[in-house]
C-alpha cells in the first residue's frame, strides 16, 4: 500500500471524482479527510468507505472562507496527528456570457476554485515543510488549455492552478514538499450519466475528440492522484498531469475507422 500510513485531506471528497480519490488514497492505506460543503454528503461517503474498513473522517468546509480552510487544515493535525497529503479537487462554475458575468460571481469563483488552493496549500506546506516531507496535488481540468464559451471564469482559475502548481512546486521541492496538477477529462461521474440522460452532455460531439474514444473511469483520474501521492512519484515536481483520454492532444474531432490488419 503506497501511501500506508499517510494521513490526506481531499476537498470536494464527498462525491464524483473526489470521491474516488478519496477511496482510492484509502485503499493505499491513508487515513482521510472527506472535506465538503455538503455535510450529509460528506458523512455519507465517510462511512460508506469506513464501512469497509477503511479510516476515514468526514469535516463540512466552505471553501470561500479562508478561516474554514484553516481550521480544516487543523482538524488533520487535531484528529491524526500530521497532514502527508492535500488534494485541493473542490471547484465550481457558473455558466454565463463573459460580457454579462456578474463580479460576484468573478469573486465566488475565483475564492473557491483558485484561492481556496492557495489558503489550504499554505496551511499545509506549514506542517509539511516542518518536517520535510509532504504532496500537495490540485486538480485542474481540461479547460485549462482549452477555453470553451460562457465559462470564461472556470477556465481561466484552471489554468491558474497551472500555474500554482508549477510556482508552488519550485518553490517548495527543495525542501521535501512536492507540489504538482491533475487536469481530467470527461469522466462518467454520476453528475455526467445524468446529464447524458437528459441531453445536456452529447456523447456524440464529445467523444470524436478522445482519443482514447470513451469516458473516463473516475477511478483512473484518482489512480494519478494516488501516484503524484505516493513516494513513487518522488521525482515528479511542478507539473500537470493530463489524464483526459487524449483529449488535450486531438486537433479536431475524428471518427473511428476500421483497422486494416
Amino acid at each position: 500500500m503506497e501511501n500506508k500510513g499517510k494521513v490526506a485531506i481531499v476537498s470536494g471528497g464527498a462525491r464524483g471524482i473526489g470521491k474516488a480519490i478519496c477511496q482510492r488514497l484509502a485503499e493505499a492505506g491513508a487515513k482521510v479527510i472527506v472535506a465538503d460543503l455538503i455535510s450529509d454528503l460528506a458523512k455519507e461517503t465517510s462511512n460508506e468507505l469506513n464501512s469497509k474498513g477503511y479510516e476515514t473522517l468526514s469535516y463540512s468546509v466552505d471553501l470561500s472562507k479562508s478561516e474554514q480552510i484553516k481550521r480544516m487544515i487543523q482538524f488533520a493535525v487535531d484528529n491524526f496527528g500530521t497532514l502527508d497529503i492535500l488534494v485541493n479537487n473542490a471547484a465550481i462554475q457558473i455558466r454565463r456570457a463573459s460580457e454579462h458575468f456578474k463580479e460576484e460571481d468573478w469573486d465566488l469563483i475565483n475564492d473557491v476554485n483558485l484561492k481556496s488552493h492557495w489558503i489550504a496549500s499554505q496551511e499545509a506546506a506549514k506542517i509539511m515543510l516542518k518536517k520535510g516531507s509532504g504532496s500537495i496535488i490540485c486538480i485542474a481540468s481540461g479547460t485549462a488549455s482549452r477555453a470553451t464559451s460562457h465559462r470564461s471564469p472556470y477556465c481561466i482559475t484552471k489554468a491558474a492552478v497551472e500555474g500554482l502548481a508549477r510556482a508552488l512546486g519550485n518553490e517548495w521541492a527543495r525542501y521535501g514538499v512536492r507540489v504538482n496538477g491533475v487536469s481530467p477529462g470527461w469522466a462518467l461521474t454520476d453528475m455526467v450519466k445524468e446529464g447524458i440522460r437528459v441531453g445536456a452532455v452529447k456523447q456524440d460531439e464529445i467523444l470524436p475528440m478522445m482519443p482514447i474514444d470513451r469516458f473516463l473511469d473516475p477511478m483512473e483520474i484518482a489512480n494519478t492522484v494516488n501516484f503524484l501521492a505516493s513516494d513513487q512519484a518522488s521525482g515528479i515536481i511542478g507539473q500537470t498531469i493530463y489524464c483526459d483520454g487524449g483529449g488535450s492532444i486531438r486537433c479536431v474531432p475524428e471518427q473511428n475507422y476500421e483497422l486494416e490488419i
